[in-house]
């Protein structure tokens, strides 16, 4: 079968994309087939080209309605998705809650103590972090509020509020109540009216603070991390932590799936988090790792390839 791979722009990080690009050409290859290759810029829609089958990058079924599969690096270094219907919320696996009765909480919770410990040892996130410190007594307890990227697709249609509401809501809830938030900026390039409406809250409130600390020191100090649909909830449930969601993403089914207008319950489930539901949330992160997504690295490449041959297999068909 002729297949167009629509591989990832070139654009930072495309050396990660390119290492799993060739794990896909290695395996349908090995399967017999034969590949075409065309870069696909994320913000823009794909050229068609003539195929039996396509597979894109960083796009979904709601881009590119003609596609087969699609796959995108998630939250971690070399973890990558791929699915029929696209990535994140538009998983056709995370629609609903993911069977984990075959992970063991034991080996979750080592796999996952394993990680957190690399973390703190390194301060490494995907994206660029400030050196690991400690984080000051007087922010705590409090909620940590990571901002999102407003253009970023998971905002554009998995999100009830913008980023500017999610700021200004717990700004108000916080200053309502006594209780602290802490907001830190995306290391991305943050619009201007985004970091405006942050400093004013943090300038006009004692209970509002904007801090560029490293991602992991904030969320092992904090009370709960409450998201919209960051990647920075992802990484909170390795460390064991409370998270809510206010957005759709696929690892909702671990937090506490919250609403701006009852944040004194958010606030609440992170007071009551008990030890069942921080193994839960090891459970899952195992279970994204093994059997969700596909980590490519140099030492699991060869654990990974039987997994992902046997899935192309069965999706790339006549």
């Amino acid at each position: 079968m002729k297949i167009l791979l629509g591989r990832i722009h070139p654009c930072p990080p495309v050396e990660r994309w390119r290492c799993f690009e060739a794990l896909m050409k290695e395996c349908l290859g090995d399967l017999g087939h034969q590949i075409i290759e065309m870069d696909v810029n994320p913000r823009l829609p794909p050229h068609q080209a003539e195929a039996d089958f396509s597979i894109y990058a960083h796009k979904t079924r709601r881009d590119v309605p003609h596609g087969d599969l699609f796959y995108k690096e998630m939250y971690m270094c070399g973890l990558f998705t791929v699915d029929d219907q696209g990535w994140g919320a538009d998983d056709s696996r995370s629609r609903t809650p993911p069977d984990l009765s075959t992970v063991l909480a034991s080996e979750a919770e080592c796999f996952c103590s394993s990680l957190r410990a690399e973390f703190l040892a390194t301060g490494r996130s995907k994206l660029d972090q400030p050196a690991m410190s400690l984080i000051p007594p007087n922010l705590k307890p409090y909620f940590f509020a990571p901002l999102q990227m407003p253009i970023d697709a998971v905002i554009r249609n998995h999100s009830p509020i913008t980023v500017l509401q999610y700021i200004s809501t717990l700004s108000q809830w916080a200053d309502r109540r006594g209780r602290n938030v802490v907001f830190k900026l995306h290391p991305g390039q943050m619009p201007a009216d985004v970091e405006e409406e942050v400093r004013k809250w943090a300038a006009a409130s004692p209970h509002v603070f904007l801090v560029n600390e490293n991602v992991h020191s904030l969320i092992s100090a904090a009370h709960a991390i409450i998201v919209i649909n960051s990647g920075v909830g992802f990484e909170s449930l390795i460390h064991g932590k409370p998270v809510i969601t206010l957005g759709a993403c696929d690892y909702q089914w671990m937090t506490f799936r919250g609403s701006v207008s009852d944040l004194d319950a958010a606030w609440d489930f992170g007071s009551s988090f008990s030890e069942q539901q921080r193994l839960q949330g090891f459970r899952f992160i195992h279970f994204y790792y093994h059997q969700h997504a596909y980590l490519n690295t140099e030492e699991t490449r060869a654990s990974v390839k039987p997994r992902l041959t046997n899935y192309l297999e069965e999706h790339v068909r006549n």
